[in-house]
């Protein structure tokens, strides 16, 4: 009985080994891609303007956003040339739900959108654009201290969050689109 469980596990197991290998699944950087180590040069390539509010402004949440797709950007850029240039704003929308009896708000719901283009340097024309959207709760208690914690961390996470969209959707397009 021991030996045929065995033998179902490994057959089972050498199934799960094909299908996976026959899926036509790419890895986006490293060399196991298409294009070997070239995505990671372009995503190196890429220059990233301030990131500011639709108002304009430089806040807390443009600072989080620049530095999470700065670090997400290839370090390979060893010859210091920009091919494009990534340009961002986001709004913020907070809302209040979860009403008690009282008429107070127990709950804050924190939506992130963040608008892109990929500028080409040569031809100063976006060549891609997108909008990412991540979307965080939090509970409001009775400690401002707690809720100002709750709400800088809420946007510490939609920052990752949008980032990484923004920065998968830029490395699928150029991965997609490389120049001969």
């Amino acid at each position: 009985m021991i030996v045929r469980h065995k033998f179902i596990k490994a057959f089972v197991s050498l199934i799960c080994l094909l299908v996976l290998s026959s899926c036509g699944f790419k890895p986006m950087y490293g060399q196991n891609t298409a294009g070997g180590a070239e995505l990671a040069q372009l995503m190196a390539n890429i220059d990233i303007d301030p990131v500011r509010s639709q108002t304009g402004r430089q806040e807390r949440l443009s600072q989080l956003l620049e530095n999470n797709l700065r670090d997400r950007i290839s370090t390979l850029n060893a010859t210091g040339e920009t091919s494009y240039i990534l340009r961002t704003n986001y709004e913020v929308i907070e809302q209040g739900y979860g009403i008690r009896e009282d008429e107070s708000v127990t709950l804050i719901n924190l939506r992130l959108i963040v608008e892109f283009a990929l500028v080409d340097i040569e031809s100063d024309n976006a060549i891609m654009d997108g909008t990412a959207r991540a979307i965080v709760t939090y509970d409001l208690v009775q400690s401002d201290f707690s809720n100002m914690t709750a709400r800088q961390t809420s946007l510490e996470r939609l920052a990752e969050e949008a980032s990484n969209q923004v920065i998968t959707r830029v490395g699928t397009f150029l991965s997609n689109n490389q120049k001969s």
